[in-house]
C-alpha cells in the first residue's frame, strides 16, 4: 500500500463523507406490483394479515390506492441514479423498481446506512451482557482512553454522535482505521454538541471485539443478518486497507431485499418472527432523538430535520450517495433506496486505491467529474407521499 494511498483518486471523497449522502428516471420497471399485478378496479379481498415473508401483494389487497404506490416509486425514480427501490407494508411488497440490468438480488452498497446496522449490533451486545449498558465509559473497553480527556465518554456518547471528537472525513484515507480512531483528539466537551462523525462510528469496531471476541463483521452476521434471513454468502462487508479492521461506519453491500428485511425488523419493534433481535427498550432509545434529529445513529425525519413541518414520523438510515432506508414503525412500512453500483465481489471487499464502492460514477460526483452531481428526490416530499399512501 503506498503512501498516497487514495489521496489523488478519493480525497474529495473523502471530504463529503463528513455529511451523510442523500439519496432514476428513465430506468426500466422490471417488477413494479403496484402497476404489473392488474385488479385494480376490482373491489379489494379481506385485506391480508401481516407476513414476514416480503411477498409480493397487490396494493389494492391492502386497502391502499396504486397510484399512490406509484407515486411513491415514481418519485424516487425522479433521481436519475436510482438503482433499486422497494416499498414494504405489513410485510408485503407492494412497490419495487430497478435500473437496467439490475433486479431484487443485485447489490448495492451501504456507506453510511451500515452505521445503523452496526448500533443494532451494540445493542445485542449490552443486552447479552457484554457491555454493562449505555452509561458504561468505553474506556473499559478501551484501555487506550485511560488517563486521558476520553476517559469518560459513554457509549452513549458514541452513539449520539457526542463522544466530542472531529467530524473525521480523513479517516477515509488512513491505512488502519480503527488504530486512527481510537488516537483521535477530542476538540470538544463529551455530551456538548452533536457532530456526524465517521471517526466516532469507527470505535464501534474495536469495542464490539473486544467486549464480545468476535470481529464486528461476524457479530453482525451471527446476531442480526443470519436470524433474518440474510444470506451472508452472498453479501459484502468491507475491511480497510489494512484488510484487518471490520468498517463499521460504513461498507454494507446487500440486496434491497436484504435491506428491507432489516428495515422490517426495525419496523416490527426489534423482532423477527418469533426470535427477539434487540431488546425494545434499546431500539426505543435508538429511535429517539438526542439532539435535535439524531438518536443512537440513527436518523429521525422531524420538524427539526427538515426545518419545516412534516406529516409523518419516520425514521431513517441514510448513507453517501443515496443510499437511503426509511422505517415508519406505526404503519410497519419500510422503504429501501440503493444508489446505482458498480464493483466486482472479485475484487474482495478491503478498499484501495482501485477497490472501493464506487457510487459516484452513477451520481457524478467522482473526483474530476464533468457537470453537475445528479439530485436526489425531494425527501420531504416523499414524507408527505408516504402519508397520502396510508390516509
Amino acid at each position: 500500500m503506498t503512501k498516497r494511498f487514495l489521496s489523488s483518486l478519493l480525497l474529495p471523497l473523502a471530504l463529503i463523507l463528513t455529511a451523510c449522502g442523500e439519496g432514476g428516471s428513465g430506468a426500466n420497471d422490471f417488477s413494479s406490483p403496484a402497476q404489473n399485478t392488474g385488479n385494480t378496479g376490482s373491489t379489494p379481498s379481506a385485506v391480508l394479515e401481516p407476513t414476514w415473508n416480503l411477498s409480493i401483494a397487490n396494493p389494492s389487497d391492502l386497502n391502499l390506492e396504486v397510484s399512490d404506490v406509484n407515486a411513491i416509486i415514481n418519485l424516487v425514480f425522479s433521481d436519475q441514479a436510482v438503482q433499486a427501490t422497494m416499498l414494504i407494508k405489513d410485510g408485503y411488497i407492494i412497490g419495487e423498481r430497478y435500473s437496467a440490468g439490475t433486479d431484487n438480488a443485485t447489490l448495492g452498497t451501504s456507506w453510511s446506512v451500515a452505521k445503523s446496522f452496526y448500533a443494532i449490533a451494540m445493542g445485542i451486545a449490552i443486552d447479552e451482557g457484554w457491555l454493562e449498558g449505555l452509561e458504561q465509559p468505553a474506556s473499559e473497553i478501551l484501555p487506550e482512553w485511560v488517563g486521558t480527556d476520553l476517559e469518560t465518554v459513554t457509549i452513549r456518547q458514541i452513539l449520539e454522535m457526542r463522544a466530542g471528537l472531529g467530524a473525521g472525513s480523513m479517516i477515509f484515507l488512513q491505512e488502519n482505521q480503527t488504530e486512527f480512531a481510537l488516537s483521535a483528539p477530542k476538540l470538544r466537551t463529551e455530551g456538548e454538541a452533536f457532530v456526524y462523525s465517521n471517526t466516532t462510528s469507527q470505535l464501534i469496531e474495536p469495542i464490539l471485539r473486544r467486549a464480545t471476541g468476535l470481529d464486528a463483521h461476524s457479530y453482525l452476521r451471527q446476531k442480526v443478518l443470519t436470524p433474518i434471513g440474510v444470506d451472508t454468502n452472498q453479501i459484502g462487508m468491507w475491511f480497510d486497507p489494512s484488510g484487518e479492521n471490520p468498517l463499521t461506519y460504513m461498507g454494507l453491500d446487500l440486496s434491497p431485499t436484504d435491506m428491507a428485511r432489516f428495515g422490517l425488523m426495525i419496523a416490527r419493534d426489534g423482532a423477527w418472527e418469533e426470535t427477539r433481535i434487540v431488546s425494545s427498550a434499546y431500539l426505543s432509545e435508538s429511535l429517539s432523538p438526542s439532539s435535535e434529529f439524531y438518536g443512537l445513529h440513527w436518523w429521525i425525519l422531524n420538524d427539526a430535520f427538515f426545518r419545516e413541518s412534516t406529516p409523518i414520523n419516520v425514521v431513517a438510515a441514510l448513507g453517501l450517495d443515496g443510499q437511503k432506508l426509511y422505517v415508519w414503525p406505526e404503519q410497519d412500512l419500510v422503504l429501501v433506496v440503493l444508489t446505482q453500483y458498480e464493483h466486482s465481489a472479485n475484487q474482495g471487499y478491503t478498499l484501495s486505491d482501485i477497490n472501493f464502492p464506487n457510487t459516484c460514477t452513477a451520481r457524478n460526483s467522482c473526483p474530476g467529474a464533468l457537470g453537475g452531481e445528479v439530485p436526489s428526490f425531494d425527501q420531504l416530499e416523499l414524507m408527505h407521499r408516504l402519508n397520502d399512501l396510508v390516509n
